[in-house]
């Protein structure tokens, strides 16, 4: 499904009508559907840790560089996602505790083998430099739920009315029909909890972690707990 289909069929929910274009018209309607469009996918990027944006980065050692860039579509970490050797299966490297015990580290602290890793000036850094021969890698959660309509690449945001988008269609049109009824201070209560019933839904069959808000409260049947049993049994 494009962007174009997504929208018009919100649009047939909203103002009964069903627009031939988006990106290109300057009309009010058009133009606030296209701005909402990529808040919807900055919420749903953020929502869960979907398993259709995860990706594997690699980063082969040569014993003296500390630092690689993140890559340009990074958005965070799975959570608890680890930094590891490739091939390895046992020890991986260990994600610094604090700034100051890596500072000690940059100050020569020793480390165990193969060593500590921190999320600093956009880099992944290491402590020792990862060893020649050696590739340290971890996934993460692309920022980019878009695919242009050349077919290949991944963007962050719309731009397109021919533009596909890599996550549900469906939440997508849902998003938009309570975005725009806030927008405009309509009663919007009832399409916001249709959208986050099915965004919960898809998120659960594409299995990836739920992210919870700070306010929420929320048991989850796949949930693990931090200790299997009560504590001092």
């Amino acid at each position: 499904m494009t962007f174009l289909s997504a929208a018009q069929s919100a649009a047939i929910r909203l103002i009964s009508r069903r627009p031939t274009t988006f990106f290109s018209s300057s009309d009010e309607f058009e133009l606030e559907i296209t701005d909402l469009a990529n808040d919807v996918v900055d919420d749903m990027v953020k929502y869960a840790d979907w398993r259709r944006l995860t990706l594997l980065q690699s980063m082969p050692g040569d014993g003296v560089t500390f630092g690689f860039d993140l890559p340009s579509d990074y958005d965070r970490m799975p959570i608890d996602a680890d930094v590891n050797r490739a091939n390895w299966y046992t020890w991986g490297y260990v994600d610094a505790p604090n700034l100051n015990f890596w500072r000690d580290l940059v100050n020569g602290l020793a480390s165990p083998n193969p060593g500590y890793w921190i999320m600093l000036d956009n880099q992944m850094q290491f402590r020792p430099a990862v060893a020649a021969g050696e590739t340290a890698e971890f996934y993460y959660i692309s920022k980019n739920a878009v695919l242009d309509k050349d077919g290949t690449t991944t963007k962050a945001q719309f731009q397109n009315d021919e533009d596909t988008f890599l996550l549900n269609e469906r939440v997508l049109t849902l998003g938009l029909i309570w975005k725009w009824k806030a927008l405009k201070g309509l009663e919007y209560s009832e399409d916001l909890a249709n959208y986050e019933t099915l965004i919960a839904q898809v998120s659960g069959k594409d299995r990836g972690s739920k992210i919870l808000t700070p306010a929420s409260r929320r048991w989850d049947i796949d949930s693990v707990w931090a200790y299997p049993r009560s504590l001092g049994v």
